[in-house]
């Protein structure tokens, strides 16, 4: 009986183990809200009271990618930061290029973008 009985538990281990997905990263969860959104596009389109000119940079983030070791993310500008709510631990907002991102700070993962807005 012993002997049955560990080869299920052993079974439903490996079942277990085959089925969880190969180390994804975070995406699910944390997001914008619409209120965080609609202040961030604001506070972006009312900046030096003047609309962005020149080319916009090409969207450099994507939802469900890692930050690589070479992209320099910048902090929100302090006055912007100020009018958000804070985030709980590990998350934070940031910018890289003209995106502005939602990032978990111990896994690296990207889970919320707005593209194109940041200058």
């Amino acid at each position: 009986m012993q002997r049955r009985e560990f080869l299920v538990l052993a079974s439903l281990l490996i079942t277990g183990c085959a089925t969880k997905p190969a180390s994804q990263p975070e995406v699910a969860g944390m997001r914008f809200s619409d209120a965080d959104r609609k202040t961030i596009t604001r506070f972006y389109s009312q900046a030096d009271g003047r609309p962005r000119s020149g080319p916009v940079p090409a969207q450099r983030a994507k939802v469900g990618d890692l930050l690589d070791s070479g992209q320099r993310p910048n902090k929100l500008p302090v006055d912007l930061d100020k009018l958000l709510p804070l985030l709980p631990e590990p998350y934070t907002r940031l910018t890289l290029g003209a995106d502005v991102i939602l990032v978990n700070r111990n896994s690296h993962a990207i889970l919320d973008v707005i593209p194109q807005l940041a200058h």
